[in-house]
């Protein structure tokens, strides 16, 4: 999960870069809202495969339900803790995204005002 995570710092480093040399307003809160869409959806998609592993005879052992979670996750040591895991880590992602994007915006609104 580390290494997703720092893939996806990466890119969003180099997407605000873009978005302040083409002059876009409010390019902070513009690229927080856009990693905070992913890691809502990225957060649905371990919860639902977190959810669908507990519910036994779905499938035969245990699976990755959704192509996201797999992108995410990968092929390894796969078990209820490390669905969980996953989710939770996504989940407290998600929550200070959404400190950080109101923070941006009032930032950037002030920023502008002034």
């Amino acid at each position: 999960m580390f290494i997703f995570h720092v893939f996806v710092l990466v890119v969003v480093l180099l997407v605000y870069i873009l978005l302040r040399k083409a002059g876009v307003s409010y390019p902070l809160s513009r690229i927080l809202l856009l990693s905070l869409i992913f890691s809502v959806l990225a957060t649905a998609c371990l919860g639902q495969n977190y959810t669908q592993s507990l519910i036994p005879g779905i499938e035969d052992g245990i699976g990755v339900s959704n192509t996201l979670a797999y992108f995410i996750m990968g092929d390894d040591g796969w078990s209820h803790e490390t669905f969980k895991s996953y989710f939770d880590g996504f989940l407290t992602t998600s929550f200070i995204l959404i400190a950080l994007y109101i923070i941006a915006l009032l930032w950037e609104s002030s920023k502008n005002k002034q």
